[in-house]
């Protein structure tokens, strides 16, 4: 535990410059009406030709953890109209991975994010629950998330600046929770807004049962596990899947779907079904 404390001082948060740039067949642009994940718990959402993306994280490195797989090069990222931040933690906000997207993109986030932002010349517009950012498609809903938001905090306060989204599209809502713990709030997320899609942060604070909970409070038809697939942990290579997600896979295999970095799932509940039964 000292050495990694140590080891954390001693490494920059993020090298953004080290990661592996060969990204062009790994990530090709995004398809149309479709969730791509570009790992950890970064989401391309494509919406009609509007993209959105959830927490986007690039950097080659953050403490003790290397970028294992190929950053998204920048034509991916052109169709790129909305940045949805959920709180602060390096993981999460990283305005290097930020600046590689148009300068027209706007971000959405909480108060915690927008203190970083301020001097970065990033259009930003700040969100606490129950906020809505209209857009040409639908709607970005900010929702409750529990988690601390604050840049290194660990402790969760109120109004500690972590939120989830809800983005409403023409073919259903997605819930993307950021981190959190479970909370009876998600419930009334899965009654109020029924997604379609569920984008799930499955990690140390939501895991086992409690991840299991989350996933069945969402009453998504498709729930997409992240928080994964990007960074190593110094001896061993990039996680296949989120921690623990093996303890929890059967219990919700009716809804889950694994992507792997680069993958893509359509929005379009029509087109799921056709490729299922084929």
């Amino acid at each position: 535990m000292f050495l990694c404390m140590f080891l954390c001082l001693l490494l920059p948060i993020s090298d953004a410059l080290s990661a592996p740039r060969e990204g062009d067949e790994f990530f090709p642009p995004p398809p149309r009406n479709h969730v791509t994940f570009w790992g950890h718990a970064c989401c391309y959402i494509e919406v009609e030709g509007f993209g959105i993306v959830t927490d986007p994280m690039f950097a080659g490195r953050y403490f003790v953890r290397r970028r294992k797989i190929p950053v998204p090069p920048v034509p991916s990222m052109a169709g790129t109209k909305l940045i949805l931040v959920s709180h602060a933690h390096v993981d999460h906000l990283n305005k290097e991975s930020i600046a590689m997207f148009p300068d027209s993109a706007r971000v959405l986030c909480p108060w915690t994010v927008a203190e970083h932002l301020e001097d970065s010349g990033r259009a930003f517009t700040v969100m606490r629950p129950g906020d809505t950012y209209e857009y040409t498609h639908g709607k970005v809903v900010a929702v409750r998330a529990e988690h601390p938001g604050k840049r290194f905090s660990l402790r969760k306060r109120p109004d500690d600046g972590a939120i989830g989204f809800v983005i409403t599209t023409p073919f259903g809502a997605v819930y993307y929770s950021g981190d959190t713990e479970y909370f009876e709030g998600m419930i009334d997320i899965g009654s109020t807004w029924q997604p379609e899609i569920a984008i799930i942060n499955i990690t140390s604070h939501l895991s086992g049962a409690n991840a299991v909970r989350a996933v069945w409070a969402t009453r998504a038809n498709v729930v997409i596990p992240v928080h994964f697939g990007a960074y190593d942990y110094i001896l061993f290579g990039p996680l296949k899947s989120p921690r623990g997600y093996d303890e929890i896979a059967e219990m919700i295999s009716d809804q889950a779907v694994l992507l792997q970095p680069g993958e893509s799932i359509s929005l379009e509940k029509e087109v799921r079904n056709e490729i299922i039964t084929k």
